[in-house]
C-alpha cells in the first residue's frame, strides 16, 4: 500500500476529491483501488480512482500570462500537479463492507491498494472469472443473482466470448445450474465444448417455417403463393410416408382419427395406396404428432419430387398456369437441390436438446449453418420447451440460456425469438431461469429485455449511441466513453447485482482455453 495524496474539500458520500502528491503521481492511475483513512473518525473507506487530471496554475487556457510570450520560462517556472476523485465503494468494517453514511474528512490520507492483503476484505465465495486490473484482487460474482440475467456488451474483438466461457466454466464447477448455449457463428463455443455440441441442422423444422424459408428465398408474393407452398409441403409429407414401409401405421399416427379408408388412384403410371386419402389426412392431421413423427422417421426431401407435387397442388387449388410456371422456376433455380438437402434427415426436437441439458448440464447448439429465421425458430423452440418444464413441475428449473450475438434474437423485430426471450427476462428469475446475452449492440436489444438485465459487463462499445443508452439507465460512477475506448482486450467493467463492490469496477478476465 502506497500513500499517494490527501482528500480535498467538498467530499460527499458518493465522491471524494483527491489531491495527488507530485512524487507518486505515476502510481495514481485511473481505476486504481484506493484506501482512504479518516483518522479523525477512525473510518477506512474503499474507493476507485477516476477523473485524474493534470493542472498548472499559470498555464490556464482562459488567462494570458507571460509564459505564452516567453516559452523558455516553462522549463524552470511551472508548478504542475494532479488531482482526481474517488468513487466511494463502502466503509471497511472488520472484513466486510458497509454503506457510506458519512463523507471522508478533508485531509484524510489516500493510499493506493496493491494487493488483497492491504484490505483484509472477505468478498465471499463466488464465480471467479477475473480480477481487478491493477491490484490483482479477485472479484467473485455472487451466483445468487445470476438468474436476474446478465448482459455482456462490447465491440468486436473485446473478448466477449472468453468472458462467457469463463462464466460457463465457473457456473458448471460451482453451481448446479444447467446451461444451453446458442452459438451464432459456430466459432466461439462449439470449438471449445466439442463433446456437448448439437448441430442445428439436425433439428426438425415445422411446416410453417419451411414455407417461410421457401417464400423468403424465392421472393414469391406471400399472399398468393403461401397457400400453394403449405399445401405442397403437407402433400409431399403425405406421399413420402405413404410410400414408407410402415406407411399405414405412420399416417394413422399423424391423424386425430385412426379410421382408415383405403382408396386407389393412378398417379404418374404408378398405383399409390392412400390411407384415408390426402383430403382426410389434411382434415385430421395432428401437427404436434407430425413433428414427433418427422423426428422418428426423418424425411428425405427431393427437389424433383417436390416440384411435381407443387405443380399438382397449384392445379388442385385452381391456381393460374402462370403461377404454376413461376413456382416451378423458383423451386428449380432459387431453391435448387442444396436447399432440399438442408431440410433432409432432421431427427431432433427442442425437447431432445432440453433432455440432453438435463443429462449433461451443458449443451452448445451450433446455429452457424442455418438461415436467420431458422436460428430464431430454434432459440424460441428450446425456450418454449423449458417453459413446459416449468409449467409441468411448478418448480425451479435452474437453467441458464446463453445467446451469442443476441441482437439477432432479442431485437423488437426478431419475431418469436424476441417474444420467448422477453418472457424469460420478465418472469424467468422466479423459476431459476436466467439469460446471459452477449452482443455488440446494446441499442438493438429490446428495451423490455434490457431493463430486466441486472448485471452488466461492458467494454469498448460499437457506437456513441450505445454508451448513451447504457448511461441512461445505469449509474456509471464517472466512467466516460473515453475510458471505455482505452480498454484492452479482455478488460470489462462489471456493474450490477453480481458485483460485490457495488460500483462499476474494472476487471481483467482470466485466461481460458
Amino acid at each position: 500500500m502506497q500513500l499517494i495524496g490527501l482528500v480535498g474539500s467538498g467530499s460527499t458520500t458518493l465522491y471524494t476529491p483527491i489531491i495527488i502528491w507530485d512524487q507518486v503521481e505515476h502510481l495514481a492511475k485511473e481505476e486504481q483501488l484506493v484506501l482512504i483513512e479518516d483518522g479523525k473518525r477512525g473510518l477506512r473507506y474503499l474507493g476507485v480512482l477516476r477523473g485524474v487530471k493534470r493542472y498548472e496554475p499559470f498555464l490556464n487556457i482562459y488567462r494570458r500570462t507571460s509564459y505564452v510570450d516567453n516559452p523558455e520560462l516553462v522549463e524552470t517556472g511551472t508548478l504542475p500537479h494532479s488531482s482526481g476523485y474517488s468513487a466511494l465503494i463502502g466503509i471497511i468494517h472488520g472484513n466486510r463492507l458497509r454503506e457510506v453514511d458519512l463523507p471522508p474528512n478533508p485531509g484524510s490520507k489516500v493510499y493506493v491498494v496493491e494487493s488483497s492483503s492491504d484490505l483484509g476484505l472477505d468478498l465471499g465465495e463466488g464465480l471467479r472469472i477475473g480480477y481487478h486490473k491493477y491490484s490483482g484482487i479477485d472479484i467473485p460474482l455472487d451466483p445468487l443473482w445470476i438468474t436476474y440475467h446478465v448482459g455482456i456488451v462490447g465491440a468486436t474483438g473485446t473478448g466477449k466470448s472468453r468472458l462467457v466461457r469463463a462464466l460457463i466454466d465457473e457456473v458448471l464447477e460451482k453451481t448446479m445450474y444447467r446451461i444451453i448455449v446458442f452459438d451464432h457463428t459456430g466459432l466461439d463455443y462449439a470449438l471449445y465444448y466439442k463433446e456437448n455440441i448439437v448441430d442445428a441442422s439436425n433439428i426438425v423444422l415445422d411446416i410453417s417455417l419451411i414455407a417461410d424459408l421457401m417464400l423468403s428465398r424465392t421472393g414469391l408474393y406471400q399472399p398468393t403463393y403461401e397457400p400453394y407452398i403449405l399445401y405442397s409441403i403437407l402433400k409431399y409429407i403425405f406421399e413420402y410416408y405413404s410410400s414408407h414401409e410402415e406407411g399405414s401405421k405412420i399416417i394413422d399416427e399423424l391423424k386425430r382419427s385412426s379410421k382408415t379408408i383405403r382408396v386407389h388412384r393412378l398417379k404418374q403410371k404408378k398405383i399409390y395406396e392412400e390411407y384415408g386419402g390426402f383430403s382426410d389426412f389434411l382434415n385430421n392431421i395432428d401437427f404436434e404428432s407430425l413433428l414427433e413423427t418427422m423426428a422418428r422417421h426423418p424425411i428425405k426431401w427431393d427437389r424433383s419430387w417436390f416440384r411435381r407435387v407443387a405443380m399438382d397442388s397449384v392445379g388442385e387449388l385452381r391456381g393460374r398456369e402462370s403461377s404454376k410456371i413461376r413456382l416451378g422456376v423458383a423451386i428449380d433455380i432459387k431453391l435448387g437441390d442444396g436447399f432440399f438437402t438442408t431440410l433432409s434427415n432432421r431427427n431432433l426436437l427442442p425437447r431432445d436438446i432440453v433432455d440432453r441439458a438435463w443429462k449433461d448440464r451443458l449443451v452448445v447448439v451450433d446455429l452457424s449453418t442455418e438461415d436467420i429465421a431458422t436460428r430464431r425458430y430454434i432459440v424460441a423452440g428450446v425456450i418454449y420447451e423449458l417453459w413446459k418444464r416449468v409449467e409441468t413441475n411448478k418448480a425451479s428449473i435452474d437453467t441458464l440460456v446463453v445467446v451469442d450475438e443476441a441482437h439477432n434474437y432479442a431485437c423488437r423485430n426478431c419475431g418469436e425469438a424476441h417474444y420467448a426471450l422477453t418472457r424469460v427476462a420478465r418472469e424467468g428469475r422466479k423459476w431459476g431461469f436466467g439469460l446471459i446475452l452477449a452482443t455488440q449492440r446494446i441499442m438493438d436489444i429490446d428495451p423490455e429485455i434490457r431493463s430486466n438485465i441486472n448485471t452488466w459487463f461492458f467494454s469498448k462499445l460499437q457506437t456513441p449511441n450505445d454508451y448513451n443508452e447504457l448511461k441512461g439507465y445505469m449509474d456509471l460512477a464517472g466512467i466516460t466513453e473515453q475510458s471505455l475506448a482505452a480498454l484492452a482486450r479482455r478488460e470489462f467493467y462489471l456493474a450490477g447485482l453480481m458485483n460485490p463492490l457495488k460500483v462499476p469496477i474494472l476487471i481483467r478476465v482470466k485466461e481460458v482455453r
